[in-house]
């Protein structure tokens, strides 16, 4: 989805400002993927090295949005599909929960327990079909992207509570380590990385409209 709305984004563009965000994607993923597979991240430590490499792609995602990538994203991709966009959360949040049931993540990261980041997902759809119709206005997406970006640092902060380190508080078994073991690594530094991107494109999409 990122490197469709890119290529619209940057069709009026050198070869350099297409090719460079999408080679910045790759290494997004490559990064993360080596560390945890050689066992790097699987540490838990203060300072943990999974925490830290999330936090320093947090970072990173924060300035891409408030980028010219972000500005031209949100420009040129509708606001319903700046919305819709997060419904990819949906999907997440049932794989979360699948963990859970096989014994690989604590219930308080799923919708069973303290997560309800699939309100996200399932609402996206709801007001991203509404902007199409026509009848979602500025002020909606603005309470759907606040209340969004709200759970996200809700489970954001749930999910470091859970980790083995010894700023842990939800001490039921099993401790969250999936930011340092492949695949799931990519959850924290990708897929959450995704939708606070998202939400603050949308944010950046609704500075430019007054309705």
């Amino acid at each position: 989805m990122f490197l469709s709305a890119w290529r619209k984004a940057s069709a009026d563009a050198g070869l350099s400002r297409r090719t460079v965000p999408i080679l910045v994607l790759g290494l997004w993923l490559l990064v993360p993927g080596i560390l945890a597979i050689r066992g790097l991240l699987d540490r838990w430590t203060m300072p943990a090295p999974a925490l830290v490499l999330t936090a320093i792609l947090t970072v990173a995602t924060v300035v891409l949005a408030f980028s010219p990538v972000g500005g031209r994203l949100a420009s040129s991709v509708s606001l319903a599909g700046l919305v819709g966009f997060q419904f990819f959360r949906v999907p997440v949040e049932w794989v979360l929960h699948r963990l859970f049931v096989e014994g690989v993540v604590p219930v308080q990261m799923t919708y069973a327990g303290r997560n309800f980041d699939i309100l996200s997902g399932i609402s996206a759809a709801m007001v991203a079909m509404l902007l199409v119709a026509g009848r979602g206005g500025r002020g909606l997406v603005l309470a759907w992207n606040l209340l969004g970006l709200g759970l996200l640092l809700h489970i954001i902060m749930i999910a470091a509570l859970s980790a083995p380190t010894p700023l842990r508080h939800f001490m039921n078994e099993p401790a969250n380590r999936l930011p340092g073991l492949f695949p799931y690594v990519w959850l924290p530094t990708f897929l959450v990385q995704a939708a606070l991107f998202g939400h603050l494109v949308v944010f950046r999409a609704l500075g430019r409209r007054t309705t």
